[in-house]
């Protein structure tokens, strides 16, 4: 006898962007885009070309490190009051690949996942 809740379809591990209150707009080899409608309204844009890492929070710098021989794979910041009163601490996970390439970009607020990029 069959399971009546089993999937119908086996899903693979995918690849794919994970998130209720967020798009992507633009992805590149260490460069991301996300618009954020939720748990805050904004731009965020993590950068880390030319050996610097740089988060900005619709045009707002909430974090810049420069990276000439370690690349920060964790990094914990206060959202600006412009788009969160509170302050809320937001922090971004990176898994890096071979050749410094994305592979998992994860962006957390107030300890909740909001974004999560498998790559």
């Amino acid at each position: 006898m069959t399971n009546p809740f089993a999937p119908s379809t086996i899903l693979p591990d995918d690849h794919g962007v994970f998130a209720d209150g967020a798009i992507r707009r633009r992805a590149s080899f260490v460069y991301r885009e996300i618009a954020f409608t939720s748990p805050f309204s904004g731009l965020l844009i993590y950068d880390g070309w030319w050996f610097r890492q740089q988060i900005s929070i619709d045009g707002i710098c909430v974090w810049r490190r420069i990276s000439w021989a370690v690349f920060h794979k964790r990094i914990e910041f206060a959202l600006p009051a412009e788009v969160d009163p509170h302050r809320s601490l937001a922090t971004i996970d990176i898994r890096f690949g071979h050749m410094l390439t994305i592979r998992r970009f994860q962006v957390a607020v107030g300890g909740r996942t909001v974004y999560d990029e498998i790559a």
